[in-house]
């Protein structure tokens, strides 16, 4: 199996992308792992809406025929991590191969992304920033791995 990120903008926060490259690395252990930055809009000189058919368009050309792809969204399904980590392992077992998150930058995705997305997933009622996102996002992923594995990073 393999784990894609796609995510809008360069991690900036120091501390988030050690985080961040740890989680990673540990998840290297168990599944393969890919990760896509694509450049984000100046927020500046357009809409909302403008900025995110932008980004999308990058992102679409980077989501392959075949992926599961689940879209990090606020409004998306919430799981707790044991629910998620069988859920999760549903889909492995129905033969996709890799399994694609998503998560747009400041102003969000488009909404078209979203409505595709094989799964909303929502990390928390809560609402984080979306450098945050990506490493709660990578935490979860790294600890549903372990639950796979009967490890006890979980307990």
């Amino acid at each position: 199996m393999k784990f894609k990120f796609i995510w809008t903008g360069r991690t900036r926060t120091g501390y988030l992308v050690s985080g961040i490259n740890d989680y990673l690395k540990r998840i290297k252990r168990y599944v393969q792992v890919e990760v896509k930055e694509i450049k984000d809009e100046k927020i500046k000189h357009m809409d909302k809406t403008a900025i995110q058919i932008k980004e999308a368009k990058r992102i679409k050309q980077i989501i392959k025929p075949g992926e599961y792809v689940i879209a990090l969204d606020e409004k998306g399904k919430l799981f707790n991590t044991e629910t998620m980590a069988d859920w999760l392992f549903q889909v492995s077992k129905r033969g996709y191969k890799t399994v694609t998150f998503l998560i747009g930058g400041p102003l969000g995705m488009a909404p078209d992304l979203i409505e595709k997305a094989d799964l909303n997933l929502s990390l928390s009622p809560l609402t984080f920033t979306h450098e945050m996102a990506r490493l709660i996002l990578t935490e979860q992923l790294y600890r549903i791995l372990t639950i796979w594995h009967g490890e006890g990073y979980h307990k």
